[in-house]
């Protein structure tokens, strides 16, 4: 048998192990300087700069602008030369040839319907390219706050896997002396390939985070998302949903496209109506008269005519089929007006029901879980360098300890993710945009 100053000498040297900091991981890895963390407003700024899809939406808008100017125009005049192989003997003399121009206008109104219709067209365009901007965004958010979570929980992991190895030195020097079994040193390698398992896990997200930010920002590698990531804690929402229903009436780029596209939906209803008054044109028709020697007495001479045209539009059925269609069309841009609210409402409601959860769940873990797990593990660790406890237990504590740490990283980034989703549900850059005048 072992003396007892043996035993007691190691459960020395294993408490003098346990209390090492918390920290040690860090002379694994380090905090990057605030100089080379990533921003997540340098991130969000270089998206709206670079993004290739982003800037096809935008140029697509761009495109339609131009539109207005080519449809609210006059057509162009059309000029009609016509010889006369056999000539009209006149009395002034042979008429050769004839020239004709004739300027088409529409019905007054129909060329300034066409005009704002482009307008408006090209204003849905650029509502749209917000949207598709604000989605980029959402997603880019998404991106940077799971890189948060995967540097907080390899943090914990890297701690813990310190802590393991300070375990499993105390549990070989037990067992040597006789005072420990080789269950705990079996225990605490099969906890340390545990977690090798959860870091490769970790390190395939990582990747898969760090691929969506260099397709967002249009970038050739992810070598620089494997930078440390800063996250400020967003502020509490201290609106209610009535309001925060107005915000989303007001900022979405979604309900301003609608708006755009029933004004079209009015502007196209005028213009079929006008379809049924008829076009007018203007020409004027020169015959050219050869110059010949005729009697003093005859009075004729080259001839200008000046005539009308009216095209009239007597296929009724097909325009009251055009015009039909545009109601139907103003009447689905309504529907979707509704679906919309709807959503509005219903998306909100959810969001902040999440949200309201998950900072109850975060307060728990802070105020409860977290510090009773602290007060567990040191209770054991008293009771272990006692004798009064075995190693497994003071593992399971501190097993205990780093699952409680891991949870609520990822209750935080459920939290910075689903005010990411408010923040696009509401249409506003951040929440804390919506306490600024």
């Amino acid at each position: 048998m072992k003396p007892i100053h043996s035993i007691g000498a190691v459960r020395a040297i294993l408490v003098a192990l346990l209390l090492l900091p918390a920290i040690a991981h860090a002379k694994h890895r380090p905090l990057a300087p605030a100089d080379t963390l990533l921003s997540l407003d340098d991130l969000l700024t270089e998206v709206r700069a670079n993004n290739p899809s982003l800037r096809v939406s935008r140029l697509e808008a761009e495109i339609l602008a131009t539109r207005s100017r080519q449809v609210s125009a006059l057509p162009d005049p059309s000029v009609t030369v016509g010889y006369q192989p056999y000539p009209l003997l006149t009395a002034r003399g042979a008429q050769r040839s004839q020239w004709r121009i004739e300027q088409m206008a529409p019905y007054p109104g129909k060329l300034g319907l066409q005009g704002a219709i482009a307008d408006l067209s090209a204003e849905v365009a650029g509502f749209e390219a917000d949207t598709f901007e604000e989605d980029l965004l959402f997603e880019a958010k998404q991106a940077y706050y799971e890189l948060y979570r995967i540097q907080q929980q390899e943090q914990l992991i890297l701690a813990f896997r310190d802590r393991l190895e300070s375990f499993e030195e105390a549990a070989a020097a037990q067992y040597e002396v006789g005072a420990g079994m080789q269950q705990a040193i079996l225990k605490a390698q099969l906890e340390k390939n545990t977690l090798a398992r959860v870091q490769l896990e970790l390190a395939e997200h990582r990747r898969t985070a760090a691929e969506t930010l260099t397709r967002l920002l249009n970038r050739p590698t992810s070598d620089a998302f494997m930078a440390g990531v800063r996250i400020e804690a967003p502020p509490m929402l201290s609106h209610d949903e009535a309001a925060l229903l107005e915000i989303a009436r007001r900022e979405r780029p979604e309900a301003d496209a609608l708006d755009a596209a029933a004004r079209r939906a009015d502007a196209r209803i005028a213009l079929a109506r006008k379809q049924f008054m008829p076009d007018f044109g203007l020409n004027i028709t020169y015959f050219d008269i050869g110059n010949t020697d005729v009697p003093p007495t005859a009075t004729g001479r080259d001839a200008v005519a000046i005539g009308a045209t009216i095209k009239v539009p007597i296929q009724r059925g097909s325009l009251r089929a055009r015009l039909e269609e545009t109601r139907v069309r103003r009447i689905q841009i309504e529907t979707r007006q509704e679906a919309l609210e709807t959503s509005f409402r219903t998306q909100i409601a959810d969001l902040v029901s999440r949200l309201r959860g998950e900072a109850q769940q975060l307060a728990l873990y802070r105020e409860a879980l977290i510090p009773q797990a602290e007060t567990t593990l040191q209770a054991t660790l008293s009771a272990y360098t006692t004798g009064r406890t075995d190693f497994l237990d003071l593992l399971d504590a501190e097993r205990m300890l780093f699952s409680l740490g891991t949870g609520y990283e990822d209750t935080f980034a459920r939290y910075l993710k689903t005010t990411a989703a408010l923040e696009r549900a509401l249409g506003v850059h951040s929440l804390a945009d919506l306490d600024t005048p």
